[in-house]
């Protein structure tokens, strides 16, 4: 009796290690709207959002202020997540847009992550200012109040060329707003055009400083050069850092293990498609079958 009972534990334990072992990556995985957004067949946000869905992604980006009724009646309509919310901050305004409470009320409880980014209309930034700064950590206090009281996550995106365009500057706002549900996003294009190459040596390290503040991840295809003497628009960097998901020299495959593997990191990862050339349906495929191939290749670790 003894000898099948320890059997049968044994049995249950190996079932456990393999199905640790094949379990695929659970992060919700998203897609950022620039991959559909102009498309000649999907025109629509109905039509859009029930493409991404059929592909089998988890969500889709909600993008800018503007598109949010829009988007919000589509994701309804056929029960899908708007993963995040990409919210403008103007520095130029002392108080966040009128629209920005009420569409938080109306995100509660999904798992939306919103996600501003900071730019002034008026004036070119070449370093963080103190003064601009204690703009930012107000507004964003006020953005953390009410997204607490949405039940949501918000996640300060950095972008080049914005104000807050490098991560390090992020992660100092963050430290400063100090609130629980205010971190920052990592991502990977953005992160490549304002590293130089000599300097992204120690990415696990940054990864490893930021996961205490991590909320969501963006990914791409990337070549691993260096931005000098490119221009910031669809021929210079971004046709070095957004490539087809699984393409270029940069291995994005490791850096998605590293952060879901080593730092356990269970956030939302979007895929960046801005700019990206070929037709966006296939390329949306495509990428699709490149997140099957990271998740096959986590699963046989």
């Amino acid at each position: 009796m003894k000898k099948l009972a320890f059997f049968f534990a044994a049995l249950l334990l190996s079932g456990c290690v393999l199905a640790q072992k094949g379990s695929k990556i659970q992060n919700h995985f998203f897609v950022l709207h620039n991959a559909i957004r102009g498309d000649s067949t999907y025109k629509t946000f109905d039509q859009q959002v029930a493409f991404i869905k059929s592909l089998g992604y988890d969500g889709v980006e909600i993008n800018l202020l503007d598109s949010f009724e829009g988007m919000k009646a589509a994701l309804d309509k056929h029960r899908f997540t708007g993963s995040y919310f990409y919210i403008k901050i103007n520095l130029d305004s002392p108080t966040l847009d009128p629209r920005i409470e009420p569409y938080i009320r109306a995100l509660k409880g999904s798992k939306t992550v919103l996600a501003p980014f900071i730019v002034s209309d008026s004036k070119r930034f070449t370093s963080p200012s103190v003064t601009a700064d204690s703009i930012v950590v107000s507004q964003l206090r006020q953005m953390g109040d009410w997204a607490k009281a949405a039940n949501l996550q918000v996640a300060v995106y950095p972008h080049v060329s914005f104000y807050v365009e490098k991560i390090d500057h992020a992660l100092r706002l963050v430290q400063q707003i100090d609130r629980p549900n205010v971190g920052l996003t990592f991502n990977l294009c953005h992160w490549l055009a304002t590293t130089p190459k000599a300097d992204r040596g120690d990415w696990k390290g940054l990864l490893t400083t930021l996961k205490p503040h991590l909320k969501m991840m963006t990914i791409s295809g990337a070549n691993d050069v260096d931005a000098a003497g490119m221009d910031n628009g669809p021929t210079g960097i971004w046709n070095q850092y957004i490539l087809p998901l699984g393409t270029g020299s940069f291995d994005t495959y490791e850096l998605v293990r590293f952060a879901v593997q080593d730092l356990k990191f269970r956030g939302p990862i979007g895929v960046q498609c801005y700019a990206m050339k070929g037709d966006k349906p296939t390329n949306l495929r495509n990428t699709m079958v490149a997140w099957q191939q990271f998740q096959s290749r986590l699963a046989k670790r």
